[in-house]
């Protein structure tokens, strides 16, 4: 009997807490609309074959129970996909391991294949077009991110035009039998068709970890210095942190293009820019190169820097700069994973996804760098500039220093733990000083013409966008005239739509999917904000590293940004 009574006493604790913990995930998450998973929840539940599995999710939160599996970084050696779902076409299997040579073939698969709805071959054709007769400021590649990826990450950078060379379009779980879809004619994807419920989705097995996911060629090159360092210790104190003191006057001039103070007049200062300024050289962009493994014949990208320079990585991150009045710039550096690793609470995995999309974002008004926001998740955080941890060495000095978590490679500002939505540090990311990476040495870079808008974000855009528009919207620089621009109009999923519940890789507990949607594209993360910070109404510019330190778990929730307080108009205090 006294035996018996322990068993109860401990289920009803298990019971407890699983409830608990479930309602007070609920409470916290700061994105209180449904997302497309939640929406879809009783189709969803309905596709499992197993009423005991059904009836569990529908009244207790248990989902595909029995499909449980340890779901390590490297990939799961016992994970054997069931023979059902090849027999439904949901996954194409393959062991193949791609050899050295073409993986680097394919890390610019794509980019010069052609230039797209605009109809210009070379770039001569582009030598008269008002469009691209802007170059990249000076200022913006001087204050240019540094990334720390985490020193044992296993889903490095990736190259969008690889990507989508081992994905095609499905609309939900059926296939369009499409190919030859690059980064120039992508958006072509949405006529036609309802472009949100279309998923690129993976021609592999994700769970056997094909070499494309991890992007393992495209680890930046270590510095020298590199070799010599140890891992930080995560309470370690930096000495080149400081107070940045925001004074209400000067904030007043670039916090928010909306907003009250003395701006002066708003015209736009993107006035055409010499291309001296670019210190990337330009290189001949008709060169043909090897061919895909459709057999597609290939051109290589527009801008090739020197392949063995220190911090670079083959995979191109994407510069998109907006203009908002006012003397005020936004440039938004974007980074692309092919795979998010989830993160665990008591070793289960959860919000695995292919596709990942973050960037960081860096004010400048009139070409002084003023405050970097960092995304992580569904939100983020913003440093005044001069507050964040700068860089050392030749042609790294002066620029702020951003650190990439493991697997979610969501943005911080110092290494560490960094607990979110959950307490106690149950559901944290991690960074640390892993590889550096430059992206200023191998981007694209383009100009985007949006006007400023309040707490705008993919729920409100217009998803098919006339070609004339596009034409006039997005611009590329002058040092990459060629550069594509279908990828951008793209209006669905850069991966596959979260597993059926029938799929043995699906599981759901206290309301997390171990795989979700794969995410939308740089479009939808809200260019026009007003202010830094992704979305909400208010913003707060944190003016120290310590004080992002301190921050406790509670105050990193916010609707879809983190942001506790802000500067508001009519206030007398200083910003804080």
């Amino acid at each position: 009997m006294y035996h018996l009574q322990r068993i109860v006493i401990v289920l009803v604790l298990v019971v407890g807490a699983w409830f608990g913990l479930t309602a007070l995930h609920q409470h916290l998450e700061p994105n209180k609309h449904k997302t497309e998973e939640q929406r879809e929840d009783a189709r969803w539940i309905a596709t499992s074959k197993y009423w005991l599995d059904r009836n569990a999710c529908r009244w207790m939160g248990l989902c595909g129970l029995a499909h449980y599996h340890p779901d390590p970084a490297a990939g799961s050696k016992r994970y054997k996909p069931r023979e059902d779902l090849r027999r439904r076409g949901r996954i194409e299997l393959t062991n193949e391991v791609n050899d050295v040579e073409e993986e680097h073939d394919w890390s610019y698969a794509g980019w010069g294949d052609g230039f797209g709805e605009e109809g210009k071959l070379s770039p001569e054709d582009f030598s008269d077009d008002e469009r691209v007769l802007k170059d990249v400021p000076q200022f913006v590649l001087d204050a240019a991110p540094l990334i720390h990826l985490y020193s044992k990450e296993e889903f490095w950078p990736s190259d969008i035009a690889e990507h989508l060379l081992h994905t095609e379009p499905f609309t939900n779980h059926t296939t369009l039998n499409l190919t030859h879809h690059t980064v120039h004619n992508l958006h072509e994807l949405n006529e036609g068709r309802r472009g949100r419920y279309v998923f690129m989705q993976s021609q592999d097995d994700v769970e056997a970890r094909p070499s494309w996911l991890g992007s393992t060629y495209n680890i930046p090159k270590p510095y020298p210095e590199d070799d010599e360092k140890e891992d930080d210790d995560e309470e370690e104190i930096y000495p080149e942190f400081v107070e940045a003191e925001i004074t209400r006057e000067d904030a007043e001039t670039w916090y928010d293009p909306y907003g009250a103070g003395e701006k002066g007049a708003g015209e736009k200062i993107a006035d055409p820019i010499s291309s001296a300024s670019f210190r990337v050289q330009k290189q001949d962009a008709g060169r043909p190169s090897r061919r895909n493994r459709r057999g597609q014949p290939l051109l290589m990208p527009p801008t090739i820097p020197q392949p063995l320079q220190s911090g670079r990585s083959p995979a191109p991150a994407i510069l998109i700069m907006i203009d908002k009045g006012h003397g005020i710039l936004d440039a938004f550096w974007f980074y692309f994973y092919s795979y998010n690793l989830g993160t665990t609470v008591f070793n289960i995995r959860f919000g695995n996804h292919i596709g990942d999309w973050e960037h960081s974002l860096i004010r400048f008004h009139n070409g002084v760098p003023k405050a970097v926001f960092f995304s992580a998740h569904s939100g983020g955080t913003a440093y005044s500039y001069n507050a964040v941890e700068k860089g050392k060495g030749p042609g790294r000095e002066g620029r702020p220093v951003l650190y990439s978590a493991f697997g979610s490679h969501a943005m911080y500002a110092m290494p560490g733990k960094h607990p979110y939505v959950l307490p106690f540090g149950i559901l944290a990311d991690v960074t640390d000083r892993g590889p550096l990476w430059d992206p200023a040495l191998n981007y694209y870079a383009y100009h985007f013409n949006t006007t400023p808008t309040h707490d705008q974000d993919a729920k409100s855009l217009t998803t098919n966008v006339p070609l004339a528009d596009r034409k006039q919207s997005l611009q590329p620089a002058s040092s990459n005239p060629n550069a594509p621009t279908g990828w951008f109009w793209f209006t669905g999923h850069w991966g596959d739509k979260f597993y059926e519940l029938y799929d043995w890789r699906q599981w759901r507990f206290v309301g997390q999917y171990h795989y979700v949607n794969g995410p939308l594209g740089p479009r939808f993360k809200n260019l026009g904000r007003s202010k830094v910070c992704q979305s909400g109404f208010t913003c707060t510019i944190l003016d120290s590293i310590e004080e992002g330190r301190k921050k406790s778990w509670l105050s990193r929730r916010s609707v879809g940004a983190v942001t506790p307080v802000s500067l508001r108009a009519g206030e007398d205090d200083d910003v804080e």
